[in-house]
């Protein structure tokens, strides 16, 4: 990829922080820098930002050798795609707005269209919060067992596992007993426990489920169900709100924080597209005035490093086998002040970059088409994802069998555009995957009309927590401003760790092969018999403690 011209955004800094500044540079001269290169992606994908580094080759750049340069944070965001909707002779420059954007907007489209949403849960034992029956989409695949609707026996359940994306319907609940034998050969019974009966609505098969089953499912949320002020489009949105809420394009007038920095931007705008996109936020100094610039990981450059920042690693030329060589001692007091500087760095640009990262900006051809297709590969990755399976069950030698296929990988857009790096997204239709605390839930039912002094402690710690995150992160809670309400929707759960195959193997073979509806007197449970192999009491003891009882 060749490297481009990197635009600069002059930063102001007071002339207090000017001072604290030149005094950091010469503290970084202090330092001890290594001899050695590295090239900018390397570093960025190794290190954890923020570090301080030195530029050295520029190649096709306009970087300048040996500045310093601060690299403050890799910036993720959402970047969507708007045009405006006035017909001018500036209506064809179309705009990149990201999710981080501190502005409200109304919604202007005569009709919006809000989004299907859904619960999403994990456990079987979820299901006890609905009334039945109830039509769910199984998310992940799961163990159970079926009852086919033309089998023999209407009372024994074989077990198979239910396929990722089966629609089924949770009919009811119904008692279980397990039945297996042990070493002696003697059949052991359980206790009747509670289950769920699930329905493929094609076929008529059924299947339970025991609320222990880590099912991983979603049920679309009725309307009666949501809260009345979803359907409700007036009042002002935050663009994370609107991600979540609509369906794009979507017709959208920005009513506060309109960029001052571009004099032809009309307020009212159509939101088309978006993406993932991933820059890293520096700042170069020590020359006339501090520069933030906003670069693509994939930029070419090279830089040196702090030498307290590499203690371990091999270095070029060098043999580690050779008992000649003196081995390099970690200098605990060099890192420390590597830190202090880095960390009053920080402070110094952490305003400028907090602006910045909300800043609208005007885009490229290259951009728009970066974005596009990133989109497109969402949208296709979710239809392929969300495709209804041919059947809703594997046996079990074929589910150990695709499991232990490999996986396909998000796809990486061949082309990039200069300034950032473009990705899909896993599910453009519910862009934030947050943990909901159930603990919590009085924060999220808050009156958006809460005391200034608590509303301005929870705008301080978002802000904290966001400028802390590198990871695909929400900036800021949406409010309806329309009136006070509970929460609309409740997000989903982030994606379980999938067990690996041998794992997955073990685990379902560890299940019993059959389960039963109609019961037999259920074996000793382990307390009673351990409580049966004790020795009986002296008949002493017991007599005596009879006699003392009358």
């Amino acid at each position: 990829m060749a490297s481009p011209s990197i635009l600069n955004n002059s930063v102001t800094l007071s002339s207090n922080d000017n001072d604290k500044l030149d005094k950091l540079i010469k503290e970084l001269n202090k330092l001890q820098w290594e001899n050695g290169e590295y090239y900018f992606h390397n570093f960025v994908d190794y290190y954890q930002l923020p570090q301080i580094i030195r530029i050295e080759q520029t190649w096709n750049t306009n970087l300048i050798k040996n500045q310093w340069m601060y690299l403050q944070t890799l910036f993720d965001r959402y970047l969507i795609i708007a045009s405006p909707i006035s017909k001018s002779k500036s209506s064809k420059q179309k705009y990149l707005i990201p999710d981080w954007f501190q502005g409200e907007c109304r919604i202007i489209s005569k009709n919006p269209t809000l989004k299907k949403r859904c619960w999403i849960f994990q456990g079987t034992f979820e299901l006890y919060r609905f009334d039945l029956p109830r039509s769910i989409r199984v998310l992940t695949d799961t163990p159970a067992h079926i009852r086919k609707k033309d089998a023999s026996s209407t009372h024994e359940w074989d077990k198979i596992v239910v396929r990722k994306n089966a629609r089924l319907n949770v009919l009811r609940r119904e008692q279980y007993q397990s039945r297996i034998k042990n070493e002696k050969g003697d059949l052991l019974a359980s206790e009747p426990k509670d289950a769920f009966i699930l329905q493929d609505p094609s076929t008529g098969h059924e299947f339970i489920l025991p609320p222990g089953v880590p099912l991983r499912f979603a049920t679309l949320i009725e309307d009666t169900e949501l809260h009345s002020e979803y359907n409700n489009h007036s009042g002002t949105f935050t663009f994370p709100e609107i991600m979540m809420r609509y369906e794009f394009p979507l017709d959208i007038e920005i009513a506060t924080h309109l960029p001052v920095d571009l004099p032809n931007f009309k307020s009212q705008v159509r939101l088309e597209k978006f993406c993932v996109a991933k820059s890293v936020i520096a700042f170069t100094f020590g020359g006339d005035k501090p520069q933030l610039i906003d670069i693509s990981p994939l930029t070419q450059f090279t830089l040196h490093c702090a030498k307290c920042l590499t203690y371990g690693l091999p270095r070029d030329g060098e043999n580690s086998k050779s008992d000649n060589k003196k081995e390099d001692k970690f200098d605990e007091k060099e890192y420390q002040s590597y830190e202090d500087i880095r960390s009053k760095m920080n402070t110094i640009f952490d305003d400028a970059a907090e602006i910045f990262k909300s800043k609208i900006q005007i885009a490229t051809e290259e951009e728009l088409e970066c974005i596009e297709t990133a989109f497109e590969i969402s949208v296709k990755m979710k239809t392929e994802d969300d495709r209804p399976v041919d059947t809703s069950y594997l046996t079990l030698e074929q589910a150990i069998k695709i499991v232990k296929q490999s996986k396909d990988e998000i796809p990486f857009p061949k082309a990039q555009p200069k300034r950032f790096t473009v990705h899909a997204s896993a599910d453009p239709s519910n862009p934030y995957n947050e943990v909901i605390d159930y603990e919590d839930m009085d924060a999220l039912n808050q009156s958006i009309d809460a005391k200034p002094q608590e509303s301005a402690k929870l705008t301080k710690a978002r802000s904290q927590s966001r400028s802390k995150k590198s990871s695909r992160s929400k900036p800021q809670q949406p409010t309806n401003q329309t009136s006070k309400r509970p929460a609309l929707v409740v997000q989903q759960l982030p994606p379980p760790m999938l067990l690996p195959p041998e794992t997955f193997e073990k685990t379902v073979k560890a299940i019993p092969d059959k389960l039963y509806t109609d019961f037999i007197p259920a074996t000793a449970t382990a307390a009673t018999s351990k409580k049966a192999d004790r020795p009986p009491r002296p008949e002493t003891k017991e007599k005596s403690s009879r006699k003392s009882r009358k």
